[in-house]
């Protein structure tokens, strides 16, 4: 839909210009995605989810069981494990027989007793002798079960909780009766022409909010969305801190303290590979502001050759290729920080607007001549397995 198009102003239930029926609210959302779909920054990249029901919009995120245990063997043919993505009972996933395999190494432990919370004995494979080794990953290779056992214990995984906050979006039209009586040149109809550009704005605000944005906290570091002036947790803030504990928890965060690079950028989509990202269902892209954009299209410039007699200069790249084989297009903010980069995947990000009150424009008491609008809406940003399938690089020089 084009913005040039009035058509918003006529949806179903909505505006008509037959005074029978014309009503004081009127639903933008129409004008408001159309901005949205045009745009070739960040928010272009988002879709609209579903509807939220409170100002504090909760989600629930399940997870797989993780395929390795930290742990680290000693000269005593013992282990001592913790079991990785967080969990804290290894009888939920070490049993009697597991085989694991230490990271970089080809030996292969076989626990001979059942999982206890401090240490396993085990018997080896591939060795004629012990070899002890400090903490490291360790891959579940195999988990045999006889015919005999009954069945194992259930070790399903505990659903997460994830949360944001609802945040008003507002702007006012306000129109005097000699202005909207005027007649002005390309305009007809001052109204519909101040929605379009005050709902432009908003999508900057909105983007703004969606990168930038952090939660309210009061005094004693508590977030909370029982406020009237609330604010939502943007990307930012949601990977560093995806619980919203005011505690940075980092897993797929690296600051670089340095010129950004293609390592740079290989080593965060490893990272949040190995945490359990851009699997199969993952859409990644990279989203950065103009400064660290220059730097990736100067990415090994002096490799590229040219025809002779071609009249083009520059470089310009929008696609990055991970030495893991993943593409990811690379989206250029006006509004993102310099010093930052963020591997976001697409399939689990969303814009949630507030039952009722997605975009709309809503007459206002009228004040002598004056007719006054206020375009508002409410909305938050839902962000999956922030932990694990998104990444940050920050401090870029």
């Amino acid at each position: 839909m084009s913005l040039a198009s009035t058509a918003f102003m006529a949806a179903p239930g909505g505006y008509s210009t037959e005074l029978s029926t014309k009503l004081d609210k009127i639903d933008m959302s129409q004008l408001l995605a159309a901005v949205l779909v045009q745009d070739k920054e960040l928010l272009g990249h988002i879709k609209m989810g579903s509807v939220g029901t409170n100002i504090e919009h909760n989600w629930i995120e399940d997870e797989l069981n993780p395929m390795y245990v930290m742990a680290s063997g000693s000269a005593t043919n013992k282990i001592t494990c913790s079991v990785g993505y967080g969990t804290t009972s290894l009888t939920r996933i070490l049993r009697r027989k597991t085989v694991i395999n230490p990271a970089g190494s080809e030996i292969l432990v076989q626990l001979t007793a059942s999982a206890s919370a401090l240490s396993n004995t085990v018997a080896i494979y591939g060795s004629t002798s012990w070899v002890a080794w400090t903490m490291t990953k360790c891959y579940i290779v195999a988990q045999p079960w006889a015919d005999i056992d009954s069945a194992s214990s259930d070790i399903s995984q505990s659903r997460t909780k994830r949360k944001n906050y609802m945040q008003v979006f507002e702007n006012a039209v306000e129109i005097t009766q000699t202005r909207k009586n005027m007649s002005m040149e390309a305009v007809v109809n001052e109204l519909q022409l101040q929605s379009k550009y005050r709902t432009m704005e908003i999508k900057r605000m909105l983007d703004m909010s969606v990168i930038r944005g952090y939660a309210y906290a009061s005094d004693t570091s508590i977030y909370s969305g029982d406020l009237e002036h609330r604010t939502m947790a943007g990307l930012i803030q949601l990977i560093r801190d995806y619980d919203l504990d005011a505690t940075n928890e980092d897993t797929t965060v690296t600051q670089a303290s340095a010129a950004l690079t293609i390592g740079h950028i290989n080593s965060l989509a490893y990272k949040i590979f190995s945490a359990g990202g851009l699997d199969e269902q993952a859409d990644p892209i990279i989203v950065v502001g103009p400064k660290q954009q220059r730097i990736i299209a100067g990415f090994e410039s002096e490799l590229r050759r040219v025809e002779q007699g071609e009249r083009k200069v520059g470089y310009y790249r929008d696609v990055f290729m991970t030495d893991m084989g993943v593409e990811m297009p690379v989206v250029l903010d006006r509004w993102f920080p310099n010093d930052k980069l963020i591997i976001l995947d697409r399939n689990r990000v969303a814009l949630i607007p507030m039952k009722g009150d997605a975009w709309h424009l809503e007459k206002m008491a009228k004040t002598g001549r004056n007719e006054k609008w206020q375009l508002s809406g409410q909305y938050t940003l839902e962000l999956r397995n922030a932990d694990k399938c998104h990444g940050l690089l920050y401090d870029l020089r």
